[in-house]
């Protein structure tokens, strides 16, 4: 996926009242960061200096509408690019847990 770029950080856009993140994609982005041996920033969507970050990554970067879905995942490479992972799945939390679960089986960066 990479064009000799490595992968520098994992970024989760989420809000602490979303039961998608909290604790499922914590714990799973943690997982992941720890995988990928990079750190994770979290962007909690109603912290207001986080909020505009979060804004601003997932416009420019993931699945963008005024009330967007969290979480998101991002994972930021050493060459300044930035790919979207994942953003949770609207409906039972199990359909959030089986796309990270994805995610990490086949994260190979």
């Amino acid at each position: 996926m990479t064009t000799g770029a490595a992968p520098t950080r994992l970024d989760l856009v989420y809000a602490t009242w979303c039961p998608h993140c909290v604790p499922l994609s914590l714990e799973k982005g943690r997982a992941l960061a720890a995988k990928l041996h990079v750190p994770m920033r979290t962007l909690d969507i109603d912290v207001p200096a986080e909020e505009r970050a979060a804004d601003e990554l997932v416009l420019a970067h993931g699945d963008w509408t005024a009330d967007y879905l969290v979480p998101q995942a991002f994972l930021v490479f050493s060459d300044g690019r930035v790919e979207h992972l994942l953003t949770g799945i609207p409906g039972p939390v199990d359909g959030t847990r089986r796309a990270w679960d994805e995610l990490l089986r086949r994260s190979t960066w």
